[in-house]
């Protein structure tokens, strides 16, 4: 038992994740009109993730979420290993990757529907349409899949992420409680996002290391 001194402050708080909709043609849009007001950055190029690139990838999405105020645990290449690279795109900037996207296409439903699961931009590249770059490159590979409807999770706290996907039509539609620690009898409450559920990534237990888990 903790003693005083080492009890988490956030005792008896609660935190959540907001499930978010959009039509799969209207992100579409919306990301496209952006585009046209812009002059596009001949320097973001988006392509899908190589399996050979799983280490950079790591650095990559452990640098963007220590910098967030998402639920965070640093992920290793073990588990980046057990991703499927299909769905998942990076950008590059002067080739270097400085941000990715991670899609889900839920298949085993009817209608299909399409799955945001990890979104994540290098601070230092934020601000340069990067972002955007990924979700209209995302929405193109749904709308590929026959999807219709898009979902993504964004943690309530994260107010830049909320607004940045509510400029692509995504509406709340649900809200997803999680406790401030993992319970071992029930992993699927563990408190990171969905990328790190979807594909079987948990906090691990005693993670030093592990910013606000």
């Amino acid at each position: 038992m903790a003693s005083a001194e080492t009890q988490p402050q956030h005792r008896g708080k609660s935190r959540a994740y907001l499930v978010m909709r959009a039509e799969a043609e209207e992100a579409l849009r919306l990301a496209r009109e952006w585009w046209e007001h812009k002059t596009v950055p001949p320097y973001v190029k988006v392509r899908q993730l190589r399996k050979d690139e799983l280490e950079e990838f790591v650095r990559l999405y452990n640098r963007c979420f220590i910098a967030s105020p998402d639920p965070f645990c640093p992920i290793s290449l073990e588990d980046a290993q057990k991703l499927d690279t299909d769905g998942i795109f990076v950008a590059e900037m002067w080739g270097t990757i400085v941000g990715f996207i991670a899609c889900f296409v839920e298949r085993d439903k009817d209608p299909i529907y399409g799955e945001i699961t990890g979104l994540g931009v290098l601070p230092s590249r934020r601000r340069r349409g990067v972002a955007t770059a990924l979700i209209q490159r995302a929405v193109e590979y749904f709308l590929e899949a026959g999807v219709k409807e898009v979902y993504c999770e964004v943690y309530e706290e994260n107010t830049p992420s909320k607004m940045l996907v509510m400029g692509y039509g995504f509406k709340q539609v649900g809200r997803r409680e999680i406790p401030w620690e993992a319970p071992p009898e029930a992993p699927d409450e563990a408190p990171g996002g969905k990328i790190m559920r979807k594909f079987g990534l948990r906090p691990r237990p005693g993670c030093r290391n592990c910013r606000d888990i």
